[in-house]
């Protein structure tokens, strides 16, 4: 190999990997507007989740562990009824993340059909959701979520 060989091998070797920088660069640059989108959605979307997510609360509040341990059909009804006009009516389900949404409509299952289940697993299911809501309004992470408050005395 001569010399104008070895700078043409050198020409084309800059030139590759310029060509990789640049690749590399768009790819980049294409991942950082769709986390600066999803980050502007999610800070758009956040106070009318917030709120959603506080009347849910409300509504959930009997059907807490500390709530009554009798769950009487009428009450599961009224309570399928409120949750059902949460979701629908109001038009709520849209700011529910995918985790929340699958324990909500497992939530409401249970109580559309109170003679089949116990008062214990819509408590459970609703508890659960009520802790997806603070990972998904970013009260909790992850991993805090999976710690169990022990209840008080």
């Amino acid at each position: 190999m001569n010399l104008p060989d070895s700078i043409l091998l050198a020409i084309v070797d800059k030139l590759l990997i310029g060509i990789l920088i640049l690749i590399f660069g768009f790819w980049l640059n294409a991942r950082l507007e769709k986390l600066k989108g999803q980050i502007a959605l999610q800070n758009a979307v956040g106070p009318s989740r917030g709120a959603a997510y506080a009347k849910l609360w409300a509504l959930t509040e009997e059907l807490s562990p500390r709530g009554s341990l009798e769950l009487p059909r009428d009450k599961c009804m009224q309570l399928f009824d409120a949750l059902r006009g949460w979701y629908y009516t109001a038009g709520n389900a849209m700011y529910l993340s995918l985790d929340a949404a699958d324990l909500f409509l497992r939530g409401l299952k249970v109580l559309e059909h109170p003679d089949r289940s116990e008062p214990e697993i819509a408590k459970k299911i609703y508890s659960a959701l009520r802790t997806q809501m603070k990972v998904d309004l970013g009260v909790y992470t992850p991993a805090d979520a999976r710690v169990q408050i022990p209840r008080a005395g």
